[in-house]
């Protein structure tokens, strides 16, 4: 596993993209102020995520009320691995709480499986999909 994102679930989307990028000048990889997620570069590998919480919670189906959750989300450590579901399969098996099986985001571009740690925080292994060729 690689740390490849550290995500943060906002609840003022607009505002905290403006304070990332007009503020801290960090250069916008993906997304606007609009976007409802973006990423920054923070000149190491691992790259900053801004994320408005409602789109993560509905993601995740914890929209709702959780008593687990009281707060929803506000933080969540990205790892890219090269196979999502062989490494969803051996956390699982080692004991670790799964939120969310494999599944292809495609609207992300990626497969992820999501966790949480011991004390609760949210945790997404991926891979990036990789688009079929054209057959024809």
């Amino acid at each position: 596993m690689r740390l490849s994102y550290t995500r943060l679930l906002v609840n003022d989307y607009e505002a905290c993209f403006r304070f990332y990028a007009d503020i801290l000048k960090l250069p916008v990889l993906w997304g606007d102020e609009n976007s409802r997620y973006a990423e920054f570069d923070v000149h190491s590998q691992t790259r900053l995520a801004i994320n408005q919480r409602e789109v993560m919670a509905e993601a995740l189906e914890t929209d709702t009320a959780d008593p687990e959750l009281p707060n929803q989300d506000r933080l969540a450590i990205i790892f890219e691995v090269d196979d999502v579901d062989e490494a969803a399969a051996r956390l699982v098996s080692d004991g670790a709480r799964q939120v969310m099986e494999p599944r292809d985001w495609t609207a992300w571009g990626i497969r992820a499986s999501h966790f949480r740690d011991p004390d609760g925080y949210l945790l997404e292994i991926n891979s990036p999909l990789i688009p079929v060729p054209d057959q024809t």
